[in-house]
């Protein structure tokens, strides 16, 4: 223990957590204005005062941001905070954006930031707390001293994936219309606009299994679990929309590239008891977009019959079933009726390789 910090020192080093404990290093306030580019210095009154805009308006954009309401007179702001203010008011000031989208589009970013920067800081965490055998405040410590040196890779990482996978949009969209306009054929104005595979997969028994871990073997689990299911379905041309907990929701372009990923979920998630099995639910239908999310009776759908499935096994609707019929190397099974809630009377069709 380091005397007078109530933290523990093991193998760090340059003696780092010393150096902190007498005070050698900067602030927590001057390393996070670091990262912000420029200090806090500015209450709302003054960035009003710089920006020419209302309250209402500044208001609007700190709020989309995901972001809590400061103080009147708090110097809360930055010189960063003013230029962004700007560029957002300008963007549907010049006709670029209409104001509800440009709202979402900040919630977006935001959303998706918050989440970014706490996966990184707490991957950072684990990283010291193994490499350096520091408990959990001892490896924050440290952090706290580094993360500054590495804000610049991390927005270099960040972008590089932006543009990575915004080109592989770009690319996909395209191909799907040029198929739309090859068959000459589109959706009727009242239809979900997006024909997509939607598919579940869970962990069976995840919560009993949870209850009886400690907090090392639930955070292995689940890594272990989040790691090979983005593996598999990354590696067969889909998309993971999210994590659920002890289950993820993904979608593809295409059936038959759906049916592989839920069959190689079904079989791989569990093989090596490092995990409990899975069970795999996939609909093929019509979805609404928004959020980077999908929605739809599709979806609703595709949940539901992951509930029935048992572990180890994939089951789709009739439909889904018709739209892999003509798939080599697939075999499907019709199972008994099943009650829905909200969906009446389904039957399940079970998926396997044939």
């Amino acid at each position: 223990m380091v005397a007078g910090t109530g933290f523990r020192v093991v193998g760090v080093p340059d003696d780092r957590l010393r150096k902190l404990a007498r005070g050698e290093y900067s602030t927590a306030e001057d390393r996070a204005d670091a990262i912000a580019g420029a200090p806090r210095t500015m209450t709302f009154a003054e960035v009003q005062e710089a920006t020419g805009l209302d309250w209402p308006s500044i208001s609007s954009f700190w709020r989309s941001m995901g972001l809590a309401l400061p103080a009147e007179d708090e110097a809360a702001l930055t010189a960063k905070d003013v230029d962004a203010i700007i560029a957002s008011y300008e963007v549907v000031a010049y006709g670029v954006l209409g104001q509800q989208t440009e709202t979402q589009l900040l919630r977006a970013v935001s959303h998706t930031a918050e989440r970014l920067a706490w996966w990184q800081f707490e991957s950072l965490v684990d990283d010291a707390a193994g490499r350096h055998a520091l408990d959990a405040e001892s490896a924050r410590l440290v952090v706290l001293d580094q993360i500054a040196d590495m804000a610049d890779i991390f927005e270099e990482q960040m972008v590089y994936a932006w543009r990575s996978h915004l080109s592989r949009i770009i690319r996909r969209v395209g191909a799907a219309v040029a198929e739309i306009g090859s068959q000459g054929s589109a959706p009727t104005p009242e239809a979900l606009p997006l024909q997509r595979a939607v598919g579940f997969a869970d962990l069976v028994g995840y919560t009993p299994i949870s209850a009886k871990l400690d907090a090392v073997e639930l955070d292995l689990l689940v890594q272990a679990f989040m790691r090979s299911c983005r593996d598999i379905v990354s590696r067969g041309g889909g998309r993971v929309v999210k994590e659920l907990g002890d289950g993820i929701m993904f979608v593809t372009d295409e059936p038959g590239r759906a049916a592989l990923i839920a069959l190689d979920l079904a079989e791989q998630i569990g093989r090596d008891k490092t995990t409990p099995p899975a069970r795999v639910g996939l609909v093929w239908g019509r979805v609404l977009g928004r959020f980077g999310d999908v929605f739809g009776p599709s979806v609703n759908l595709a949940s539901r019959l992951t509930g029935l499935a048992a572990p180890g096994d994939v089951l789709v609707d009739a439909a889904t079933a018709e739209a892999l019929a003509d798939q080599t190397g697939l075999s499907l099974e019709a199972q008994g009726a099943a009650a829905v809630p909200g969906m009446g009377e389904v039957v399940p069709y079970r998926l396997t390789r044939s």
